[in-house]
């Protein structure tokens, strides 16, 4: 085995006491949670097909795709580095951040996990803080995420509270330490505490900052968007406030256009957090002051090259393979030492840094295919995994499986040898940890017990014999049933809205989510002062108006499309200091047109290509589907995390003018009525 010895990890991970008690109840509630979504999307089979389209199509075009967005940003003024290993990148923006300020915040990226950067600036003396829960979580803790969206999954709610006892001195119960003690809504309090704990602690940070890091979900190579999905309202902060952006991406990120963009948006939320939709989809296609896109090779490339593997670079890294691994669900994510576990993990590392360090990694999979049927590009996963040993084994490794894989083969390809085998297999399973090979393969597994009936037996006796394709007409009127069942699309804003409503109302607690309705737009003027009464006037954003860059008690925004399907709105800003209603405010009230409303988030990504070409619109959207939150407390949903912890949508096709919001009531009905 390698160097970097999965097998020894993997030992002491199953030995860990609780760990595969943790992994296994957070993976299960997002794939529950993600199997109900899907059963209701008669589509998703087809989106997973389309968005596989697009990604390879992106790979094929790589090089024409790379000088479309460069040209892009260069247009606006925008900064762009190509950096080949790990060290350029980080020497990259270590300059960067030392030309501008000591003072950092990075939201959540895996391509600087993969880099090691915050090691590389702390060392050049900058203050690092992590903004998402689950990396300031491992980051306080000093580990290295377990898991690409849920980094803190091994913790408990205990470990977390210690950890915030010990490194931000919160007050915690003493119950901690003997958990059996209390109820699981006690504990789900404290999750809740230590939550907004962390909003608090990074609140000042937030606002202080001079640079913020993000990563980058997808590159619009056409626009020159870089698009950035989350729950908690980090990124917008990260992206906003600072006086320096940093944007550091693969090069495996560049998509082609905003209608693949529109594909993706619906599949990944659904894989990776069991949403319908992200809760902030930041669109930045704007010319920020200050703004630096670093683009990481770090053998990409190489893989991009190969004919066989090359699909794997079209990961959109939503973690749904880790997330049905039987592996990882028992060892979790440092067992692998790298940043990227799990299946994709071990089909990445191996070409980012060399077979001599992750060879091993191919080897930890039952190759049972549950990645590959979660997997939302349809990557073969297992079959790449065979691949990827298959390569190992030809370049002679490893060595100590080498003869009982010749003897496997070798039973495989004749029946009778395989069917001596298994009724020899009892006998050998009771002896096996006598011979050396099969003690250490024993050390890390237990051979199951022998079945009753070989499989061999079993389908002899059942006569089973129906093609594998069934072209029965009862298969035929099944299909047409179920194609008959699935619901007609709906596109009038009268059929839209019921679902919008709906979808809306879904998105969180009771007092979280609120719609009103008002056919006339004085009294939905009205309606907004006397929201605005309830609150210091100081402390009302209002889009248009100069703001600081400070806290807010209420916000209030137009949205120029809402999106039925999530119950989401998008809303165009200028530049990103208009954000600061929706970033800053404890209430975000968004003001919309119920004509607004589009089926999807693909219509609305449509419409904003010709708003954006028209000059209807600016360079700046987000698209908000519900108040800001977070789950990275044992997947317990805390509202708010670092946004909002209120979004109220008014509805009134008249135009509302916010402008006049601030001004008495009669000032502007003697206005009308002049």
């Amino acid at each position: 085995m390698s160097a970097h010895g999965f097998r020894q990890a993997s030992i002491a991970k199953l030995n860990e006491p609780g760990l595969g008690d943790k992994v296994h109840k957070a993976t299960l509630h997002t794939t529950h949670g993600r199997d109900r979504l899907v059963e209701s999307m008669p589509d998703w089979d087809s989106l997973r097909h389309r968005a596989r389209e697009a990604r390879l199509r992106a790979l094929d075009h790589h090089d024409a795709l790379l000088e479309t967005f460069m040209r892009a940003l260069k247009a606006r003024g925008i900064g762009l580095s190509l950096a080949k290993t790990p060290t350029e990148a980080c020497e990259i923006i270590t300059d960067l951040v030392n030309a501008t300020g000591k003072k950092v915040i990075k939201s959540k990226s895996m391509t600087s996990e993969e880099i090691n950067l915050n090691h590389a600036l702390e060392q050049a003396g900058a203050q690092v803080t992590e903004t998402d829960l689950g990396e300031l979580i491992v980051q306080l803790a000093e580990q290295a995420p377990s898991h690409v969206t849920a980094p803190a999954i091994h913790l408990s709610t205990e470990d977390i509270a210690r950890i915030f006892r010990d490194k931000l001195g919160m007050q915690v119960p003493a119950w901690i330490d003997d958990p059996a003690l209390v109820d699981d809504q006690t504990r789900n309090r404290l999750a809740r505490d230590l939550s907004l704990t962390a909003r608090k602690h990074l609140r000042e940070r937030f606002l202080q900052a001079d640079v913020g890091i993000s990563g980058a979900n997808f590159l619009v190579a056409e626009t020159g968007t870089v698009v950035l999905l989350e729950n908690e309202g980090n990124i917008l902060l990260t992206t906003a406030l600072p006086k320096r952006h940093i944007v550091l991406a693969g090069v495996d990120k560049l998509i082609e256009t905003e209608k693949d963009l529109g594909v993706l948006l619906r599949l990944l939320p659904v894989s990776a957090t069991a949403q319908r939709q992200s809760c902030y989809v930041s669109l930045l296609a704007d010319a920020h002051p200050d703004m630096h896109v670093v683009l990481l090779d770090h053998g990409r490339s190489k893989l991009m090259a190969d004919t066989q593997l090359r699909d794997v670079l079209t990961c959109i890294r939503c973690g749904a393979c880790m997330n049905v691994c039987p592996v990882y669900r028992n060892v979790g994510g440092h067992a692998y030492g790298a940043a990227y576990p799990g299946p994709i993990g071990a089909l990445l590392m191996p070409h980012l840094e060399g077979m001599d360090r992750f060879g091993d990694l191919p080897f930890a999979s039952s190759l049972c295919g549950a990645c590959t049927q979660a997997c939302p590009v349809q990557i073969p996963l297992h079959d790449h995994l065979l691949t990827m040993r298959a390569r190992i084994v030809q370049k002679g490794g490893p060595d100590s499986l080498r003869w009982p894989l010749r003897l496997a083969s070798s039973a495989m390809h004749k029946a009778s040898r395989m069917d001596r085998g298994t009724r020899l297999y009892p006998l050998v399973r009771k002896f096996a940890a006598l011979h050396p090979t099969g003690k250490a393969w024993l050390e890390s597994r237990t051979l199951p017990p022998p079945a009753k009936e070989s499989f061999r037996r079993w389908w002899q006796r059942q006569h089973v014999d129906r093609p594998a394709t069934d072209t029965s007409e009862s298969w035929k009127k099944s299909a047409m049933t179920e194609k008959a069942s699935a619901p007609e699309p709906v596109d009038s804003p009268d059929d839209l809205l019921p679902l919008f409503q709906q979808r809306m109302l879904e998105l969180g607690p009771e007092n979280t989510s609120e719609i009103q309705l008002f056919d006339a737009a004085l009294v939905a003027e009205e309606y907004l002062r006397i929201r605005m009464e309830e609150h210091d006037p100081h402390t009302i954003a209002i889009q248009g108006e100069t703001t600081e860059k400070r806290e807010y008690t209420l916000g209030i925004t137009r949205a120029e499309m809402l999106i039925a399907d999530t119950g989401g709105v998008l809303v165009d800003m200028r530049d990103r200091s208009q954000g600061h209603p929706i970033m800053l405010a404890e209430t975000h009230i968004v003001v919309a047109r119920p004509s607004q409303i589009v089926p999807t988030v693909a219509h609305a990504l449509v419409a904003r290509s010709v708003k954006r070409k028209s000059g209807a619109w600016g360079d700046y959207q987000v698209l908000v589907t519900g108040p800001s939150r977070t789950a990275d407390v044992e997947k317990v949903l805390v509202i708010p995390a670092h946004g909002p912890r209120k979004l109220v949508v008014v509805l009134c096709e008249e135009p509302v003018d916010l402008s006049s919001l601030r001004k008495p009531p009669e000032a502007n009905r003697d206005a009308v009525d002049r």
